[in-house]
Parts: C-alpha cells; sequence; structure tokens
C-alpha cells in the first residue's frame, strides 16, 4: 500500500537531507510552489512540513523562508526495526505447551505406510474422510454449524477467503468495516472487488448502513467478528443476528472469516443466523502457530461444486500432511489444548494492558491477540507510530487498514499485536510515556 501524499513528501525531503541534495539551511519549495510540484492541495504540503518540523527536519520563521534545519535523526527507520514489536499480528507456538513434543507425536502417528499413502496423493476432491470428519467435528465444537454443509480444509484461511470472493461476489461489491485486515484488500484488489465500509459503532457495522449497501447493489458482507478485526471489536449476538436478518432479507452472502473464534467459542456464529447461504472459515495459525497454515472451511452444499474448483484452480489442495496433524490434534484434544494455553496468554496480556492504557481509551477483547489505542490530537495514527518507533516500539497506524486508504473520522489510533512476542512491560511503559510527554517520553 501506498504511503499518504503527505507522507511520500516527508520521505522526499529526508532522501534529499541524507543525500546531500538539501544541506542545513537551504530553503526548501514554498508551500504553494511545492502544491504545483506534487500536484496536490496547499494543505498537504502544510501537513507535510509540520511534520517535517516536528522530526527536526525543517525550521519555519514568520515572514521567512522555510529552511532545512539538519540530517534526519538516526531513529528515522520503519516500525519493524523497533526492539519491541507489536506491528506484527504474527502468532508464534503458545508457550504453556511443547510445540516439538505436540508435532513430533503427530508425525509418529502417521504409521507405517500412512506418510507415504499422504505424500502421494493427488486428488484434491476426494479427501480421506477421517480428515473431513475431523474438521467438520473442531468447527462443531466451536459452534459453526456443519449439518448439511459441505466441510473441506484449505492451505490457510487467506485461500479460503480468496475463493469466497471469488465465489459470491457477483456484483463486484463486498461490504465490509472501515477499517479491515490487510489480507482483505490484498484479496479484493486481486480479483477486482470494490470495498464497501459499513458505517460502525462500539458493536460493529450497523444494520441500516448494511440494508442501504445491499440495496445499492453489494452482494456479501465480509465479516470478522470474534475481535479479528483491526478496531479489535466483537460484535454481540444481538449485533450478529440483526446483520444476518438483513442479509437474509436481502439475498447477501456472508463470508464469516473468524480466526480468532477458538478463543471465544461461547459466541454464535453468524453462520448460526443463516447456514444457507454464508461461508465460515477458521483457520488454525492463530492458535497453533503461524506456520501452521490449514483452515477448515464450510458452505453449503449447493456451493460445493464451484468453491472446490475454485480452489483447485487456485492452490490445487491444503498439504494433506498438515491437515492430518490438524486431524489428529483434534482427535486427541491437542487443538483445545493450544486454545486454552493460547486464551490464557492473550488474557494475561490483555490484563496488563488495560493496566497501562485503560486511561487512554485502550480497548481489547480479553481472549484478543491485539487490541486497539484510540488517537485525537496533536496525535494521528501515522505521527505516533513514527513516535512510538522512535521509543522502540512499533505498532500499526489506522492508515494501515483504511479501506480506500483514506483515514475515516473518529477512527483514527493504532493496533497494538501481542502475538509476535515482546517484552510487553518495557514496551507499554515506553508508550505510556510518549502519551504523556510527548516524543520525549522515557525509554525502557
Amino acid at each position: 500500500m501506498s504511503p499518504p501524499t503527505y507522507l511520500r513528501i516527508l520521505q522526499s525531503l529526508e532522501a534529499d537531507i541524507r543525500l546531500g541534495r538539501l544541506r542545513p539551511g537551504d530553503a526548501v519549495l514554498s508551500h504553494r510552489a511545492a502544491a504545483r510540484h506534487w500536484q496536490v492541495a496547499v494543505a498537504t504540503v502544510t501537513r507535510a512540513y509540520a511534520e517535517a518540523a516536528l522530526r527536526g527536519l525543517l525550521v519555519s520563521r514568520p515572514g521567512a523562508a522555510t529552511r532545512v534545519a539538519g540530517a534526519p535523526p538516526p531513529e528515522v527507520s520503519a516500525p519493524t526495526s523497533a526492539r519491541h514489536n507489536l506491528a506484527d499480528n504474527i502468532p508464534r507456538a503458545p508457550t504453556g505447551l511443547n510445540a516439538d513434543a505436540l508435532l513430533k507425536q503427530a508425525f509418529q502417528g502417521l504409521g507405517e505406510g500412512r506418510a507415504r499413502d499422504l505424500l502421494d496423493r493427488i486428488d484434491p476432491a476426494h479427501e480421506p474422510p477421517e480428515h473431513l470428519a475431523a474438521l467438520g467435528e473442531w468447527l462443531s465444537s466451536l459452534g459453526v454449524p456443519t449439518a448439511e454443509r459441505c466441510v473441506i480444509p484449505s492451505p490457510g484461511a487467506q485461500p479460503a477467503l480468496l475463493v469466497a470472493l471469488r465465489c459470491v461476489a457477483s456484483r463486484g461489491e463486498v461490504a465490509c468495516e472501515p477499517l479491515v485486515n490487510p489480507g482483505l484488500r490484498a484479496a479484493a484488489r486481486f480479483l477486482g472487488i470494490r470495498l464497501v465500509p459499513l458505517a460502525c459503532d462500539a458493536h460493529g457495522p450497523l444494520p441500516e448502513a448494511l440494508d442501504q449497501a445491499a440495496r445499492q447493489g453489494t452482494s456479501a458482507l465480509y465479516a470478522s467478528p470474534t475481535c479479528s478485526n483491526p478496531l479489535a471489536l466483537h460484535w454481540p449476538a444481538e449485533r450478529r443476528a440483526a446483520l444476518a436478518e438483513v442479509a437474509r432479507a436481502r439475498d447477501i452472502w456472508i463470508i464469516e472469516d473468524d480466526d480468532l473464534r477458538p478463543l471465544d467459542p461461547q459466541t454464535q456464529p453468524l453462520a448460526r443466523f443463516g447456514p444457507a447461504r454464508s461461508i465460515s472459515i477458521v483457520g488454525s495459525s492463530k492458535v497453533a502457530g503461524f506456520a501452521m497454515r490449514t483452515a477448515a472451511v464450510a458452505f453449503p452444499q449447493a456451493l460445493a461444486d464451484a468453491y472446490i474448483d475454485q480452489l483447485r484452480a487456485a492452490v490445487w489442495m491444503a498439504s494433506p500432511l498438515l491437515v492430518d496433524v490438524l486431524a489428529q490434534w483434534q482427535a486427541g484434544g491437542q487443538l483445545a489444548a493450544l486454545a486454552t494455553a493460547r486464551r490464557a496468554e492473550a488474557m494475561a496480556v490483555q490484563e496488563m494492558a488495560r493496566a497501562a492504557l485503560a486511561r487512554f481509551g485502550y480497548r481489547g477483547h480479553p481472549a484478543g491477540l491485539h487490541g486497539w489505542l484510540p488517537l485525537s490530537r496533536p496525535w494521528d495514527g501515522d505521527r505516533f507510530a513514527f513516535h512510538a518507533a522512535r521509543c522502540g516500539v512499533a505498532v500499526t497506524p489506522a492508515q494501515t487498514f483504511a479501506v480506500h486508504g483514506s483515514r475515516p473520522a473518529g477512527m483514527d489510533g493504532a493496533r497494538l499485536s501481542w502475538a509476535a512476542g515482546t517484552d510487553m512491560p518495557a514496551a507499554l511503559s515506553n508508550l505510556v510515556g510518549l502519551l504523556e510527554h510527548g516524543p520525549g517520553g522515557v525509554l525502557t
């Protein structure tokens, strides 16, 4: 995703100063001249110059030209270089269980000849019955309806989402929240599908907003209801039921991408309210670890031929070996144990985050793997992410998740992810210092 225009102007200034094309004391283009050069509004240049001044790159005095103050500070870098990584939502295996032992036991369980049979599989149309049964049992244990629905494996949730969009977004539009995970944006861009952001409140998208989008031609709703969305919203049962009722009345599909469902299986999925026109996707990587690229997908039998054909065209099939590991873990109770361990880790971190950041408006589901920190003046998401990185903490600003690249009004902030593993007390202490004292916050 391209950065906002004002940041591109800022990055150009930084590069010119680093390479010596602009030296300390040199005058830069006036606001109007720069606006003509970049073909943007003067206000965009004003914002870029203001940020450059905040970072110590430019100095401006009334009645005088804006000039270069000096070289960019060495701390200017991508957020991922920060030593406390709260930006990447890439979960490791839960520390409460011995991942080596779990995998070793699963591969030993393949038995003589079993591994060869799985390695020799080439037919994606006929999954081993025991695999399908295990996936169905797993989804059923999480409250996802499987009766009279087709259940198949996918090599991760992202291919499952790509195929779901291809199958049901017949009119080229999909409704979603204003801030969405980058995987949805990438899939929509790849397929040429337009995302339609819906108005939200603290409980998720508004049913009346979905109704209006449906009347204007939207054919599907993308739902990430179990606190997986960037805003860390957890849609309550009443909102799920209301959205499902609009979808039923307007004859639109629901794509329910619910990778955190194993961490909160008590809330009913949207598919419970309308399984005949819904696709349920539950990935295993958020529970077992990022490299466990296997998901279970459930959809109506009427969609089976189209969905399986599209999945075959995209990725041929899920790895039988990984699906077998998942099936063994389901049968032996290890999947449930992994979810329990992950939930305990998440709850401990969320409690720590709330204790540190609740007074700044932080919210996060008790079992969620990330939280949302709302921001207001003098901060915006991009500026906060920059200064957080200078304080040693990588976070992800709202702009990264915006559907159309523009920051939705009233939704500025930053996502803080706990999945990658870091020194949480130090990271939270640095963020608190930044919020309390500005860029001069105390580092840990």
